[in-house]
């Protein structure tokens, strides 16, 4: 085979396309703030399919508690670094409740990653991009904060640690 310009722009892009979405930022690097309780928009409500393999996750969904979506990928270098921060703050904030969806990923790369790092929190499978775009995700990873009506109160493109989420998750008010 001959090397032209033709051949090295299709092999780059080969290798580029597949994380062009990963490691997103937040606008300007600033912080996302909590959009106004009046101002909030419902989240949509989706039943996703677990990654276990068994059932479906609610995404969206009215409940007793503030929720974090997370949207990542095993292959996205910034989600494989965030993941930890997730865990933790699952760990150490029983009252909020954190889900996380693997979006254009393989589901046995998903599960063998989400078992690398020990994640504890219910993880679903975004197999054909619905939550992604029901969502307007345009990068990953992307992190969802949903009050407890269901609305969406922010979202957080790029890394989120978990100082931010707990930052953030206090700020969502009883009457939120």
């Amino acid at each position: 085979m001959r090397i032209t310009p033709v051949v090295i722009t299709l092999a780059l892009l080969s290798v580029l396309l597949p994380v062009a979405g990963c490691g997103s930022s937040s606008a300007g690097g600033a912080d996302p703030a909590l959009v106004a309780a009046a101002a909030r928009e419902p989240a949509a409500n989706l039943a996703v399919p677990a990654l276990s393999g068994t059932g479906t996750i609610a995404v969206g969904t009215p409940t007793a508690r503030p929720t974090v979506v997370n949207m990542w990928a095993s292959w996205c270098t910034p989600c494989r670094d965030e993941m930890p921060a997730l865990q933790r703050f699952a760990a150490t904030h029983p009252g909020v409740r954190v889900v996380g969806v693997a979006v254009n990923d393989q589901v046995d790369d998903a599960r063998a990653f989400a078992k690398e790092v020990g994640v504890r929190f219910p993880l679903a499978f975004d197999a054909d991009g619905r939550v992604a775009d029901a969502y307007a995700v345009s990068g990953l990873p992307t992190t969802l904060l949903l009050d407890r009506r269901g609305r969406l109160a922010v979202t957080w493109p790029g890394p989120v640690t978990d100082a931010d989420l707990a930052r953030l998750t206090s700020a969502l008010g009883a009457n939120d």
